[in-house]
């Protein structure tokens, strides 16, 4: 291997390492959140415009301010002209009438925790007021994700997803 090219997979390793080294902290990968994330699906989703979220643990309580929510979309697959492999694929994304919202918890626990999801229509009217017991779950290995937790608003129940 020449020394050039010897010193740019060095670096790579390197920076590769020092994404995903906890160094003794509690790190992440990039790109990835504690909390919960909340979907309200359609029809409810078409009257709501905001969400507030209440997650509870260890006698205590963290309260989202107001949150937009968001349309949700799906991707549907495109014509693949000459097939996969060797083919160009493509994907768009299609409404699917459900809205999101998430709010970012540090310190979410991977054990049961109380979640409580009040909707609000445009004019401030409260429209959904529930609450469920949830585990939110980290993803382990070299790349740790931290924990995290979704629930599902459908009309008179929410529920862990």
């Amino acid at each position: 291997m020449r020394p050039s090219a010897l010193i740019v997979t060095a670096v790579a390793a390197l920076c590769g390492l020092a994404a995903c080294s906890t160094g003794g902290r509690d790190a992440a990968c990039p790109g990835t959140r504690p909390g919960v994330a909340v979907r309200v699906k359609a029809p409810l989703a078409q009257r709501a415009e905001s969400a507030s979220v209440t997650v509870c643990w260890d006698g205590r309580c963290r309260t989202s301010g107001a949150l937009g929510l968001m349309p949700s979309s799906v991707a549907v697959p495109q014509n693949c002209p000459g097939g996969p492999p060797e083919g160009v694929c493509g994907a768009s994304a299609s409404p699917t009438g459900d809205a999101d919202a998430f709010v970012d918890l540090k310190g979410l626990p991977s054990e049961p925790v109380e979640v409580a999801v009040v909707l609000r229509d445009g004019a401030g009217g409260k429209l959904f007021d529930r609450e469920v017991t949830v585990t939110p779950k980290g993803v382990g290995g070299r790349c740790p994700h931290p924990p995290h937790a979704a629930v599902v608003a459908d009309g008179a129940r929410l529920a862990p997803a």
